[in-house]
C-alpha cells in the first residue's frame, strides 16, 4: 500500500546576511512527496491463538533485508473503518443470495468500536449503509436500474473517497467480476482473425489513474473475484484473454494497496472467503514505512518481524514495484 503524505520545508535562509536597506526575503515553502509503503500484519503464537497486544517497538521491518524505520502504527485494537462495495450488475445477480448471507455474517464479526459502510454499484453507486450504527438493513438489488451494466472505475474511486474522511486503519472489500462496461479495447489479429479484445493495464489510461488513487489512498483494498479466468462463470462466453486482463486489473488494485485477492471455486465458497477477510482485518497490525528507492521500477522484498519472538506473522504484501 502506497500513500502520499505532505511535509513541508520552510527555508528560512538563516545563513544569509542582510543588509538594512535590502528586502526581507519571505520563506519559500516547498511541498515534497513522499511515498509509504503500508503493510497489515496478523501475528499468531504456537498455539494458533492471535497475538494483539503487541507495540510499535516489538516490529522490525526490513527492504531487502535491511530494517526501515516504522513511520505509523495501529494496533490491533484500533478501530477498523470497513467499506463493502458490493457489484449488484447482471453478471454478478445470480451469486447476490449468498453474498448478503456472507456480508451480514462479515458484519456480526465486527467490533462495537469499528465502523461499515456498504455500497451497491452497477453503472452508479447506490449507498446502502452510511458510517451508521446500525447495521441491519434489508437489501434489495431487483429493481434498481443502476444494475443493468458496471462502471467499475467508477466505483473504486468512489470508494476512495469515501475512505477518505475515516481515521484509523482503513479497509475496502469489492465483491465483483472486475469487468468495465467502457474498458479499453483494441484490434488484434489472433490465428489471422481479426477481433477486438481488453488491453493490458499499463495501456488503460482511466485504469491507471484509478491504481494511481488507490495507490495514495492508505487504505487496504481486498478482492472478492468470480468469473475471472482462474474461476470462470459457466454462462461466460468471452474470451479467456479478456478475463485475464480484467483479472489482472484487480490484482493491481489489491496489491498496490497492500491487500490481497481471493478467487471463489464455487458460489457456496464466497461466505467463508467473507469470513476470513473480516477474521483478518479484526486482528492485524497496521504498519507503514519510507521506501529508501520508492521510483526505481525494481521489486522490493519486505518481510516483518517480531523482536526476540518466533510468532507466525501474516503479512498482507511480500513486497512492492517502486514506480
Amino acid at each position: 500500500m502506497r500513500t502520499l503524505i505532505s511535509l513541508w520545508i520552510l527555508l528560512t535562509g538563516s545563513s544569509m546576511l542582510l543588509s538594512q536597506d535590502q528586502p526581507a526575503i519571505v520563506p519559500d515553502s516547498i511541498k515534497v512527496e513522499v511515498p509509504l509503503v503500508s503493510i497489515d500484519v496478523t501475528v499468531v503464537d504456537a498455539q494458533g491463538k492471535s497475538v494483539t497486544e503487541l507495540k510499535r517497538s516489538d516490529f522490525i521491518v526490513l527492504e531487502d533485508g535491511a530494517p526501515q524505520p516504522i513511520r505509523n502504527f495501529s494496533p490491533v485494537k484500533a478501530p477498523y473503518s470497513v467499506l463493502l462495495l458490493l457489484d449488484c450488475s447482471d453478471s454478478t445477480r445470480n451469486r447476490m443470495t449468498l453474498l448478503l448471507d456472507g456480508m451480514a455474517r462479515f458484519i456480526d464479526q465486527l467490533r462495537t468500536s469499528d465502523n461499515v459502510a456498504i455500497a451497491a454499484f452497477g453503472s452508479d453507486v447506490h449507498t446502502i449503509l452510511d458510517w451508521s450504527l446500525e447495521r441491519k438493513r434489508k437489501i434489495n438489488f431487483s429493481d434498481n436500474p443502476i444494475c443493468r451494466s458496471t462502471d467499475f472505475y467508477g466505483a473504486i474511486d468512489w470508494g476512495v473517497r469515501k475512505i477518505h474522511g475515516m481515521t484509523g486503519r482503513r479497509g475496502v472489500v469489492v465483491f465483483s467480476d472486475g469487468f468495465h462496461t467502457e474498458v479499453a479495447r483494441k484490434d488484434m489479429v489472433v490465428n489471422g482473425n481479426k477481433v477486438r479484445r481488453v488491453v493490458p493495464p499499463s495501456e488503460d489510461r482511466d485504469f491507471q489513474r484509478v491504481l494511481k488513487r488507490v495507490r495514495e489512498s492508505g487504505a487496504t483494498f481486498y478482492f472478492v473475484a468470480v468469473d475471472t479466468d482462474r474461476n470462470p462463470g459457466k454462462e461466460y462466453a468471452g474470451p479467456l484473454p479478456d478475463l485475464q486482463q480484467i483479472r489482472a486489473r484487480m490484482e493491481l488494485l489489491a496489491d498496490s494497496s497492500g491487500g490481497r485477492i481471493v478467487f471463489p471455486k464455487e458460489t457456496s465458497d464466497v461466505v467463508p472467503l467473507f469470513l476470513q477477510i473480516g477474521r483478518e482485518l479484526g486482528t492485524a497490525y497496521s504498519l507503514a514505512y519510507t521506501p529508501p528507492h520508492p521510483k526505481d521500477g525494481n521489486y522490493h522484498s519486505i518481510e516483518i518481524r517480531v523482536r526476540g519472538e518466533s510468532y507466525q506473522i501474516q503479512q498482507s504484501r511480500k513486497g512492492y514495484t517502486g514506480n
